[in-house]
């Protein structure tokens, strides 16, 4: 015959379900025999009280970003990934991460120099969670410390789900075929020479080692999204990044200014030829350039990033350093 269990606190209702779930497996299983019967009763009995810890914790977990990430290929032998490619991707992940941020993030100037201000660094935080089956896997979690809801100027545009996001982009126009070089440098060019030599290592781990790796990525903002990059892929990437030719250089443009979009914070200037191009701005700046210089004929200063691919092929970035006024207003004064 079993031993009662001891009545547990009726307060703590964790305590009371585990003891009544383990009642209920008593009643319908026979007492352990044997030692290793007994050690599997305790070990079941502790799971169930873990089960209950954990689904106290499940709310906060779920309002919190998610990056799912699987490695395979050769550096993944039985499920088993090499600690140094282990630490260096993660590394360079999170690097990657932050510089992206840096670079999208309105509230900033950014600055090529220097470190990465700690209020982007402590939003684009990972942290590390449990090991999934798969080749091998592992879940990092945003920072518990911050809500990113909270940091002014953010909104609804989150910056670890836009930066998580852009890496993405970037990941799919990497298998993109045949136009891959063009569309990894539409996408990564505008971000700065820091954040697309943090993205060429990021590649550079994956292709010199032989791995591929596939991304879950869970936010409120974005949903779910899926994006893999074989180590073909991020070989293409990195020799696409490292040898682009990049010029900075500042200009004088006249066109006029024909539109714009304040969610993706840019400006739209029309020139002579019937060009149109966009300029990257702050987003709280857009609307009120728009009312004042709508259908305007505009001088406008502008910082030109300038990428030279091996083919020869050329991309431009904009980012608006001064928009002087209509011409009619200038030359009145």
């Amino acid at each position: 015959m079993s031993t009662p269990q001891a009545l547990p606190d009726i307060t703590d209702k964790a305590a009371l379900r585990a003891w009544m779930a383990a009642r209920r497996h008593d009643a319908t299983t026979p007492p352990p025999r044997t030692k290793a019967e007994v050690r599997e009763r305790q070990l079941r009995k502790l799971g169930c009280a873990l089960s209950d810890e954990a689904s106290s914790r499940s709310l906060e977990q779920e309002l919190r970003p998610i990056l799912r990430f699987s490695l395979d290929g050769e550096s993944v032998p039985g499920h088993k990934v090499e600690a140094g490619v282990l630490g260096t991707w993660l590394q360079a992940l999170q690097n990657a991460v932050n510089s992206v941020a840096y670079a999208l993030d309105e509230m900033s100037s950014r600055s090529e120099v220097g470190p990465i201000p700690k209020r982007i660094q402590g939003v684009t935080r990972l942290f590390s969670g449990p090991v999934f089956a798969s080749s091998y896997g592992m879940v990092l979690e945003s920072s518990p410390a911050v809500s990113m809801a909270e940091i002014p100027g953010t909104g609804s545009d989150l910056l670890l789900d836009r930066a998580i996001n852009r890496i993405l982009d970037i990941a799919d126009q990497a298998g993109a075929s045949p136009e891959a070089e063009e569309a990894v440098l539409d996408a990564a060019l505008p971000l700065g020479r820091r954040a697309i030599g943090h993205l060429s290592e990021l590649s550079d781990v994956l292709a010199s080692t032989g791995t591929s790796v596939s991304f879950s990525w869970e936010s409120k903002v974005t949903g779910r999204r899926f994006a893999r990059l074989t180590n073909e892929n991020a070989a293409h990437c990195r020799k696409t990044l490292k040898s682009a030719k990049i010029e900075d250089s500042r200009e004088r443009l006249l066109g006029t200014l024909v539109g714009g979009s304040k969610l993706r914070g840019f400006i739209e200037l029309e020139g002579a030829d019937g060009r149109v191009l966009m300029i990257r701005t702050d987003k709280i700046d857009v609307t009120q350039l728009l009312a004042e210089f709508a259908q305007h004929e505009v001088l406008v200063d502008v910082h030109v990033l300038t990428a030279r691919s091996l083919g020869g092929r050329e991309h431009r970035s904009y980012l608006l350093l001064n928009l002087g006024g209509d011409l009619d207003s200038l030359s009145s004064d």
